[in-house]
């Protein structure tokens, strides 16, 4: 069985191809034909209505199609590549994430060990905070760029403030 996703607009239609005789669209089956006219157009039945189809330039699954005269733009893929598609958009989405660390306690910012800008490793102490006479060292959660710094070294802050964050 052939499965391709069609993404119009970024709505994501799904299509099977179960046979020759047999087609599903968004899990609905239907009877279909496709008939070749000539170079890159066809006659498409599905059910009782017909579809003239043409399409122009594929390049990188961009197509431009015609749909009885009417021009629609479509991304068809596999649905192994609609998969890996939406694993990197995921994984660019996170990439752009933001993680913010705040202060588990009152306490004086002793020591500041990174700046803005710096690459920090997850388990990495960005800086030592005092509190009750010990230092605490407050490490990066996350790897990543050092975002946001909303401390100054010598400076007491409250419990909950916000420290720093990593993208």
């Amino acid at each position: 069985m052939n499965e391709f996703n069609i993404r119009i607009n970024e709505k994501v239609i799904e299509v099977k191809i179960v046979d020759d005789l047999f087609v599903e669209v968004n899990n609905i089956k239907y009877a279909y034909s496709l008939i070749l006219l000539e170079k890159e157009k066809y006659l498409l039945r599905i059910g009782t209505k017909f579809f003239e189809i043409s399409y122009t330039n594929p390049a990188n699954n961009d197509y431009n199609i015609q749909i009885n005269n009417h021009s629609v733009s479509a991304i068809i893929r596999t649905s192994l590549e609609e998969k890996a598609y939406q694993l990197l958009s995921q994984s660019q989405s996170l990439e752009n994430h933001k993680t913010i660390v705040k202060s588990p306690m009152p306490g004086l910012v002793l020591k500041i060990n990174r700046s803005i800008g710096d690459k920090v490793s997850k388990g990495e102490t960005v800086l030592i905070l005092e509190a009750m006479k010990m230092e605490n060292e407050i490490k990066s959660p996350v790897d990543g760029i050092l975002f946001e710094l909303n401390i100054e070294q010598g400076k007491a802050i409250e419990k909950n403030k916000i420290l720093f964050s990593i993208k």
